[in-house]
């Protein structure tokens, strides 16, 4: 998992789990919190960093650069795939 910062910033993230869904892993870990909507948690805070709604930021979640249709809670994982988390501004 690599989170990109508002500021560019990169930090990665390796995790093993036995779970099957990456909203799973990432509050397992306790690298995101958010709040519950009907598509799963909608994602508002990545490693200690908050989206601020009313510049319309948000945090896209991607797997190897391409943007998913779905939220992290409906994301099945398997081993070795590669995601990002970026937080990005504009709807």
């Amino acid at each position: 998992m690599e989170v990109i910062h508002r500021d560019t910033s990169l930090n990665t993230f390796t995790y093993s789990t036995d779970r099957e869904y990456l909203g799973e892993v990432l509050k397992d870990e306790g690298l995101v919190s958010g709040e519950e909507g009907p598509y799963g948690m909608f994602i508002k805070s990545v490693d200690g960093e908050t989206a601020d709604e009313s510049n319309q930021e948000w945090w896209c979640i991607t797997k190897d650069n391409e943007k998913l249709g779905t939220s992290a809670d409906q994301t099945p994982i398997t081993d070795g795939e590669k995601y990002e988390l970026t937080l990005t501004i504009g709807y």
